[in-house]
């Protein structure tokens, strides 16, 4: 056997023996729970979530600070809940510090589908929204909108 080869064998020796120790020192498979693995994709349902009740909570801030608004009011209110809501969902946001950006979108799709959807809950809940917020309150909103629609900035947009 001539030099190079032998000396191509060692180098080829050398490198199995280092795989073999790098393969013996490395940690053993991770074992995740099945809630450990679900926590990822459950987050996006909770900022969905989270996006949804602060709108439901600015609305019924406003309901109490403002009571039955004028029909000229509607859409300054729809605007403001908006910005409340966003305002909220980027402050629960900074507690999600590195994951921010992923679970903002979740977040800003379950403030804007309730803000312009929110009315769909109370024509299928009126009794209960009624002990929430009031009579008159249920009765202005089904007068101004229709059920199963989206109702954005004052224009109503059929589903049906």
């Amino acid at each position: 056997m001539s030099t190079e080869q032998k000396s191509f064998q060692d180098r080829v020796a050398q490198i199995n023996e280092r795989a073999e120790q790098a393969a013996s020192t490395a940690p053993g498979p991770r074992k995740e729970t099945i809630w450990q693995r679900l926590a990822y994709p459950g987050a996006f349902v909770a900022a969905f979530a989270v996006g949804a009740a602060v709108v439901f909570l600015t609305r019924y801030i406003q309901f109490l600070s403002v009571g039955v608004p004028e029909p000229g009011q509607v859409n300054t209110q729809d605007f403001v809940g908006i910005v409340l809501a966003s305002m909220a969902g980027i402050v629960i946001s900074k507690f999600l510090r590195e994951k921010q950006k992923e679970f903002a979108g979740a977040c800003t799709a379950g403030v804007l589908l309730t803000t312009f959807s929110f009315h769909n809950l109370v024509w299928k809940y009126p009794a209960q929204f009624e002990r929430i917020f009031n009579e008159d309150w249920v009765e202005f909103l089904q007068r101004l909108t229709e059920p199963s629609s989206l109702y954005i900035f004052g224009l109503t947009i059929g589903l049906n």
